[in-house]
């Protein structure tokens, strides 16, 4: 039941956001200020996605009520892949916290870079310049600013959407993974169910960051239609957009399976450890 609220409550949200939104690419359309639909389609398509998944996240991170249940035999299995369990985030708060933050922080760095939301010019060819960039919806209103001739930043809704919701992903998975190091450290013998997990899981921990990266390089020519024909552009566009949808889901699977196949509660308090300790 808590679980259909969720849907119901994003269910909403995507309903409220693609109403205006379609009104506004009619209005454009009819306007001639875009003349393909797919193309003004597109970054919507990115915000959308990207706002439904942090609610989602947020919406499971600060209600405990939505929290699932432990982990037991009669719980269906694919709960596990679906809905992430926030009870380990919140067992050692500190830690976990911190390092999800400072990954989260790294990666928006890096896609930013490869996005085209930083850009560096060595040769100091830019021109110091703050503009408010007029588009289609979704590619803007935007920003321009460049304080000085070697860096600017360009800030557009829908690459602001995704580098959010993908930097925030992409640091729980790091958080979680590095979770797993060291609390197995700690409990090798007593743990190795997880040792052999991680083991399993590493390649998959690392797809989906890197699948959102080598988004963040690709996205930026298929939005300037740097393939040389209409179509190319279209099928770039398409493509970037697909591949955007499953890196979330990739990234969200990936969060919730750590986060429930980690035990929840802290090692040093697991039953045994105080006796071996007083011994």
């Amino acid at each position: 039941m808590r679980a259909r609220v969720v849907w119901l409550e994003i269910s909403l949200i995507l309903v409220t956001l693609t109403f205006a939104e379609l009104g506004e690419v009619l209005r454009e359309l009819r306007t001639d200020v875009v003349l393909d639909w797919f193309v003004s389609l597109v970054p919507l398509i990115w915000i959308n996605a990207s706002a439904v998944v942090l609610y989602g996240l947020g919406r499971l991170y600060f209600s405990s009520a939505f929290a699932p249940p432990a982990p037991d035999a009669s719980r269906p299995r694919a709960l596990s892949f679906l809905v992430p369990n926030f009870r380990i985030l919140r067992a050692r708060p500190s830690r976990i916290r911190s390092v999800w933050a400072i990954a989260s922080v790294a990666y928006a760095v890096a896609f930013g870079f490869l996005q085209g939301i930083f850009v560096v010019d060595l040769s100091s060819s830019l021109q110091p310049v703050f503009v408010v960039i007029e588009s289609a919806v979704g590619y803007g209103p935007g920003i321009a600013w460049a304080p000085t001739t070697t860096f600017g930043v360009q800030l557009r809704p829908y690459s602001v959407a995704a580098a959010i919701a993908l930097s925030l992903l992409s640091g729980l998975v790091f958080a979680l993974a590095f979770q797993v190091v060291t609390r197995s450290r700690r409990a090798t013998r007593a743990l190795p169910a997880p040792l052999l997990g991680f083991a399993v899981m590493c390649p998959a921990c690392a797809s989906g960051p890197l699948a959102g990266l080598f988004l963040a390089y690709v996205a930026p020519i298929a939005f300037m239609g740097g393939m040389g024909s209409a179509s190319a552009f279209s099928r770039l566009l398409g493509f970037s957009t697909v591949l955007l949808l499953v890196t979330l889901t990739l990234l969200w699977i990936l969060i919730s399976f750590l986060s429930n196949v980690l035990p929840s509660g802290d090692p040093a308090s697991a039953p045994g450890t105080h006796g071996s300790s007083s011994a």
